[in-house]
């Protein structure tokens, strides 16, 4: 776990926010999961007063081995989406070596809003994450040709499961065997080849803040990439799935064909993204966690049929 001291944090923050800067008061501990978070206020030289965070990552463990857990990568992201109009937060200052607060750190704009998008309105909670998305895959051009010079700079996407490290993967106990046997001989064979563009990678509700019932914000731009659409359009309909039930999974699916007038949508990377979230899934302890898991194996089951 990170040390860095409150006066270490406000320097950065001074010294970032340039000369006559303040910070009124200390860093307000905002979460800790896979980075701590620290909110704080500054007030810069001219008196205008502002909202930022500070994102450390604590994590020596996933700094050494997780290909995915890269500040550097995610600094690289959050230029690439400045003046794009992706609701992002902005990046201020970058310690990606760890040479000011003991551990890498990235500063940024604190998004405003909550998390709680399971109480407003599924229409426009749809509607907005559909629209962002399509706002997210315009970003920086395609990676096979004419693509911006800060998308060359991202990694290329490939699953979080890797036979090489994690080993076969089959059927949990309390799963379907035989639908995951026919969901693993698909995978055995080639992907589709589609272009590479960017892509959030990780694009789901919980990723998504929210002021007076309308999208403020996306957060935790840690997996950016380049890679294909239908993946963010898998993760987000799965999600949708399993906490708001299919025809919010589908109403998602037709506002993002209607914004965009194409179909990015593939259900072979429906199933990709099925096998990275059977890696890490635990037995279902509970009838909520049992409907849960019954929504999943039915969405895979669906892309499945798609497939033919």
């Amino acid at each position: 776990m990170n040390t860095a001291s409150a006066p270490a944090i406000l320097e950065w923050v001074r010294d970032t926010a340039g000369p006559g800067a303040r910070v009124p008061a200390e860093p307000r501990r905002v979460g800790v999961a896979s980075t701590t978070l620290d909110a704080v206020d500054v007030i810069d030289g001219g008196g205008t007063r502002h909202a930022w965070m500070v994102r450390r990552f604590h994590d020596r463990a996933r700094l050494a081995d997780d290909p995915w857990y890269r500040p550097e990568s995610e600094a690289a992201v959050l230029r690439l989406l400045k003046n794009t109009g992706v609701r992002a937060p902005a990046l201020h200052a970058a310690d990606p070596d760890g040479s000011r607060l003991g551990v890498p750190a990235l500063l940024t704009d604190r998004v405003p809003g909550h998390a709680d998008w399971d109480a407003l309105d599924p229409a426009a909670v749809v509607e907005d994450l559909a629209r962002e998305l399509a706002a997210i895959h315009a970003v920086g051009g395609s990676a096979r040709g004419g693509a911006d010079a800060g998308l060359a700079l991202l990694p290329e996407y490939r699953p979080y499961y890797d036979p090489g490290e994690h080993g076969p993967l089959g059927p949990h106990p309390w799963s379907d065997a035989r639908l995951w046997e026919r969901v693993f001989t698909v995978l055995d064979g080639p992907a589709p080849d589609v272009p590479h563009t960017f892509i959030h990678r990780d694009y789901h509700p919980g990723q998504a803040l929210w002021v007076d019932g309308r999208l403020s914000g996306i957060v935790d731009w840690l997996t950016g990439c380049r890679g294909p659409q239908a993946v963010d359009l898998a993760r987000m309909r799965l999600n949708l799935a399993q906490g708001a039930g299919p025809e919010a999974e589908r109403s998602f699916l037709a506002a993002h064909r209607r914004i965009t007038g194409g179909d990015a949508h593939h259900p072979y990377w429906d199933l990709v993204d099925a096998t990275d979230f059977m890696l890490w899934s635990d037995p279902p302890e509970d009838g909520e966690e049992r409907r849960a898991w019954s929504a999943f194996e039915s969405w895979t089951a669906h892309a499945l049929a798609e497939l033919g």
